[in-house]
């Protein structure tokens, strides 16, 4: 049987680290080397980290990459390596099959592509530009780079089995299912495919399908290499793998950590291309097989499992690659915070993690109580600083001076995000004299509808563990569940328990009603609908873009009067669209849902269009009474 030798480094993104990358490269081509791989293949732009943004427009970032991708070119051997990277096309060899005439994306030309280089033998010998650049959810890849053309050259090896031709392709080539089939019938016996494909929930399930079924087309095995580590908002879950030519995944490497794998890989039958493609001759790698062990099959996380070390993963890689791994946070006894806190603990470690509790008017005693416990359980630094006297001082200061400008003291939320704005001010006070970062714990169901204090409780500076979570867990459209902050919760404890140690986060913060304590007897449900109820609405609307009149289909579908579902969906619709503005100044979340705030939902400030357009429909019954109202959450 022939088989071809492939290597699946999964490496970590490093933005900018150009030194290091090249060094965690060089070190795999040397691991595969010594395994007498016939490929290694290394993440997208791995050289540079992914994505670089508008690093990209600098051509000394530019240099700095192509430079450090050849220094990692002449530590190569025998095995062939794929490194990704920026790459001016005119540099590359005649060979490379990145050709100067790109598959035009549009009017505007460009010189820099996406990469897999082609390094052999101590030398760049080519390189294949990814044809299909995606500008949708978190991707702009044609901001910078052009296409490259849609048919690019085929390499062939002669392994110790025998020659074998194979093909390239880079990230969101290979969810073309044309793409593969192209290159299949141009003679290649094998694809292989560099990725940096962030992650969201049931992303590795989409793409074992997507790859699994191009196979399977094609008949040909696919070996798909990604990244690994969190970079800014976006989370890279590594779950590299490999498929044979029947779409059954042979290896997979595990997720969320660096790692490389190999597998030999069944190849196709050899085919006549004809005249069409060209096929660049690498010669002979290597002249004897090692022997491997069978290749790993790790097993799939478990879904609450999977999203929690995502949101871990995020928040280190932050922390740690900005230089600041210690953080401060507010700890209110509530579920959000017990959470946020329990996050950063599994990232950084109890010493890093300081808890202030900053109990005000309304706060209840397990406010204080609750709180201490989790920093009890947690390992870490508690101390509690009162915001009542701060707030009594500055309510009698600016009551009088509205009161002489106005008559009265305005609305009555604005003192309650004095509260919120007083404990912000002693968070980034704290963090500011120690150099640590300021964690802020809002979920995505308050971010949505604006039930939040801007410069209260949404100041932070390191990433937000909870933005896109939900209060809530709910199951999509297609099946996959999207795990809520109190669900998370329950798992993390029932992990703690089912380990023999002592579950982090106390039983009455997860059973208490959810409250801002920003008024007397105050609660969550008092100014929204339940959590259940909101969550699916926002959800339907946010990922499904389900319309109001179906939003309120669904209530009236579970036995809700038409007149109230139509009047909380457009309630709920109107807070979402009138706290965009919000939105925008919050700090970065870290994503696990497939269409979050932020680089996928990209609305406009200024915006006269509403999505409140519910109506009852005529002749049916409505109710006695007022219609109810969900109330006002936390204005600016």
């Amino acid at each position: 049987m022939t088989a071809l030798r492939v290597a699946l480094a999964q490496l970590p993104v490093r933005v900018g680290d150009m030194a290091g990358n090249a060094a965690a490269m060089a070190h795999a081509v040397s691991t595969a080397e010594s395994l007498h791989a016939d490929v290694v293949l290394t993440p997208e732009m791995a050289v540079c980290g992914y994505p670089v943004e508008d690093l990209l427009a600098e051509p000394e970032f530019v240099r700095a990459a192509m430079d450090a991708t050849r220094q990692v070119a002449r530590s190569t051997d025998r095995t062939v390596a794929l490194l990704g990277a920026p790459w001016v096309t005119g540099c590359l060899p005649v060979a490379g099959g990145a050709r100067p005439t790109g598959w035009m994306t549009d009017a505007q030309s460009r010189s820099l592509r996406n990469v897999a280089v082609v390094a052999q033998r101590g030398t760049v010998r080519g390189g294949h530009a990814k044809t299909l650049l995606p500008t949708y959810s978190v991707f702009d890849d044609a901001r910078h780079f052009e296409a490259g053309a849609r048919q690019q050259d085929l390499y062939q090896v002669q392994t110790p089995d025998g020659p074998v031709t194979f093909g390239v392709l880079v990230c969101e080539d290979v969810w073309s299912d044309a793409l593969v089939q192209e290159m299949r019938r141009g003679g290649a016996q094998v694809v292989v495919v560099l990725n940096a494909s962030p992650y969201h929930v049931g992303k590795q399930q989409l793409r074992e399908a997507t790859v699994a079924a191009a196979a399977r087309n094609a008949r040909v095995p696919i070996a798909y290499v990604n990244a690994v580590g969190g970079q800014d908002e976006l989370v890279f879950d590594g779950g590299s793998f490999a498929v044979d030519g029947d779409g059954d995944v042979i290896a997979r490497a595990r997720s969320f950590e660096t790692d490389l794998i190999t597998v030999d890989l069944p190849v196709a039958p050899e085919v006549d291309p004809g005249r069409s493609w060209d096929v660049v001759d690498l010669g002979a790698t290597h002249t004897r097989r090692c022997t491997l062990p069978a290749p790993p099959l790790t097993a799939p996380r478990e879904v609450d499992d999977e999203v929690y070390t995502a949101l871990v993963t995020g928040f280190r890689d932050y922390c740690t690659r900005v230089g600041l791994p210690e953080v401060v946070l507010g700890l209110s006894g509530g579920i959000d915070s017990a959470l946020a806190a329990t996050i950063a603990v599994d990232a950084l470690g109890p010493d890093a993690v300081w808890g202030i509790g900053m109990p005000g008017p309304y706060s209840s005693d397990g406010s204080v109580t609750d709180a201490g416990a989790l920093a009890e359980n947690l390992g870490i630094r508690f101390d509690v600083v009162p915001i009542t006297d701060a707030h009594l001082e500055r309510e009698q200061v600016l009551a009088r001076l509205l009161t002489d400008r106005t008559g009265d003291t305005g609305h009555p939320v604005a003192w309650e995000n004095l509260q919120a704005r007083l404990r912000g001010t002693t968070l980034m006070t704290i963090a500011n004299a120690t150099g640590a970062l300021v964690c802020t714990t809002g979920n995505r169901s308050e971010s949505a509808v604006g039930y939040f204090t801007l410069y209260g409780d949404s100041c932070g500076t390191a990433p937000n563990p909870l933005g896109d979570l939900l209060k809530t867990t709910v199951t999509m459209k297609d099946g996959t569940v999207l795990p809520g902050v109190y669900g998370l919760a329950q798992w993390r404890n029932d992990r703690a328990d089912a380990a023999g140690l002592v579950p982090p986060i106390p039983v009455s913060t997860i059973t208490k009603p959810a409250s801002a304590e920003l008024a007397p007897g105050q609660q969550d449900s008092d100014s929204l609908p339940e959590y259940p109820v909101l969550d699916r609405l926002l959800l339907a609307f946010l990922e499904d873009h389900a319309s109001a009149g179906e939003l309120a289909d669904t209530l009236v579908a579970d036995g809700w009067d038409r007149q109230v579902a139509a009047g909380t969906v457009n309630r709920v619709l109107t807070l979402v669209d009138r706290s965009e503005f919000k939105r925008r100044q919050v700090p970065i979340r870290i994503k696990i849902s497939t269409l979050s705030f932020g680089r996928d939902r990209r609305m406009p400030l200024a915006n006269h269009w509403s999505h409140a357009t519910a109506e009852p429909r005529p002749g049916e019954l409505q109710p006695k009474g007022p219609v109810p109202d969900v109330g006002v959450p936390g204005a600016p």
